[in-house]
């Protein structure tokens, strides 16, 4: 896929790296493209070939880092700071995706959606209901896990585990390590430090896109694989059916949900049914480019 590598700095002075490519024709509208956990713009093979995807259909692809990329990473700002994964604050965030839409828009693009992936959906939801990328047009969130304490400490199996990491994480942050590295086993194997795991685990339902999808007036499509959400841990089990009822009953007409058959988290076997999925959404929703 040919294009090139692009930066943008965040209001509070965090470089980050992208790949811009552009399709064979001119366009005006422009995809972003974010990754998820330990990820980054050019490691996965699902952002790539949704990049891909979108660039044949005639729409740009602009594949970005957020400061949570990879799983350590060292700032590169005047004041600098542990960042990566194991660092990051979901809130912040926030002036990543800003700073990329200014990006965009400063090019000339007159229509930015967003893809995002996993906890990249988790930044974006969380985003848009603060009102904090209003420059966003579209979002299509792709397995965004429920980030919720109750019902990870509801867990009939993994609930004892994650309780213990959330006291040690406690401990920690108390005593003043919040950056102390844990191992982390639920409810995803990582390396986190205590600051991190509380932020990400600790939060209640403040990241739970459960408690503020309805604040969200951009068009979202979900989309869910069926594996995840039937055999998959507890912040994934049913939210397809939860989330669908609940945008029925409050007549979500911005918001639309689809469920990828016998698809995993990462879409590993379904990547046709997913790009043509979300091409239909596409041409329903936005439109020829």
């Amino acid at each position: 896929m040919l294009g090139r590598l692009v930066d943008v700095s965040t209001e509070d002075k965090v470089k980050l790296h992208g790949f811009l490519s552009s399709a064979s024709q001119g366009t005006s509208a422009v995809w972003m493209i974010v990754h998820g956990v330990n990820g980054n713009f050019y490691g996965s093979t699902l952002l790539r070939d949704l990049a891909a995807a979108l660039c044949e259909y005639g729409h740009d692809a602009l594949l970005v880092n957020t400061r949570g990329h990879d799983l350590a990473t060292f700032g590169s700002s005047d004041q600098p700071q542990r960042m990566g994964s194991m660092f990051e604050t979901i809130d912040d965030a926030q002036l990543d995706l800003e700073a990329w839409v200014r990006f965009c828009k400063d090019l000339g693009y007159t229509n930015v959606g967003c893809i995002a992936h996993s906890l990249g959906a988790v930044k974006v939801t969380y985003a848009l209901a603060n009102q904090a990328t209003g420059g966003l047009s579209h979002l299509i969130a792709l397995s965004p896990p429920r980030l919720n304490t109750e019902l990870l400490l509801g867990d009939p199996v993994k609930r004892e585990v994650f309780d213990q990491h959330l006291q040690e994480a406690k401990q920690w942050c108390d005593k003043g390590f919040g950056h102390h590295i844990m191992r982390v086993r639920f409810p995803l194997a990582n390396l986190l430090s205590a600051a991190t795991f509380l932020d990400k685990y600790g939060s209640g339902d403040k990241y739970d896109y459960f408690a503020y999808w309805s604040k969200i007036q951009t068009p979202t499509y979900w989309v869910f694989g069926q594996q995840e959400v039937r055999e998959g841990s507890v912040n994934f089990r049913d939210v397809d059916k939860y989330l669908t009822q609940a945008f029925e009953t409050q007549g979500a007409r911005a918001h639309e949900l689809t469920l990828i058959d016998h698809a995993d988290h990462s879409y590993r076997t379904c990547r046709r049914e997913l790009t043509r999925s979300i091409s239909t959404w596409i041409d329903r929703s936005v439109g020829t480019p």
